[in-house]
């Protein structure tokens, strides 16, 4: 059942602790709580109805709650989203083309596994929020600004693919392949 997975309780036992947190050390009383969380559900919810999310396991779906599955990258406009699971982004489908290509991948209360190919110019530029990668050397980093990380071809001057890994209290491992 999906309510007993490690992204799921790890969710629930920080709003419990953000909860208890605003309590005790601010005094806030119910006055400040209502009025905050509604406000937090209305801007999620308006982020959800007005963003491309694709539901679902086929190769058209861009986002994976809940259910752990394989993202493949088919659409280089599209964002790809790993929100309270376990699950795979992978971009070893994608060619450079003619051009440069921004990915957006954002991955929330989750653990997302992203694949690379070896021998595609990729760029990647992490902005964590309180996360942990693992990078294809096996260096583990908790970074707390933005990084990058390149792999072997990647060349400054030529055409590449970039992603951007946005990660809110998850984790993300970079696998080349």
């Amino acid at each position: 059942m999906f309510l007993f997975t490690p992204p799921v309780a790890g969710a629930i036992f920080f709003a419990i602790g953000l909860y208890l947190f605003l309590k005790f050390f601010f005094n806030l009383d119910q006055k400040f709580y209502k009025p905050f969380f509604t406000l937090l559900l209305i801007v999620l919810g308006l982020n959800v109805v007005l963003s491309d999310f694709k539901f679902g396991s086929g190769p058209e779906s861009n986002t994976a709650i809940f259910k752990e599955s394989v993202l493949p990258v088919v659409d280089p406009n599209a964002e790809y989203n790993v929100m309270f699971t376990r699950s795979t982004t992978d971009f070893t489908g994608l060619p450079v083309g003619g051009g440069n290509t921004f990915i957006d991948s954002n991955t929330i209360f989750a653990k997302n596994i992203i694949e690379i190919k070896a021998d595609v110019p990729t760029r990647i530029l992490i902005y964590p929020t309180l996360g942990l990668v693992k990078l294809p050397n096996g260096i583990r980093i908790i970074p707390l600004f933005k990084n990058i990380y390149t792999n072997k071809v990647f060349k400054n001057d030529s055409k590449a693919i970039t992603i951007k890994i946005n990660i809110v209290f998850g984790a993300v491992e970079i696998i080349e392949k």
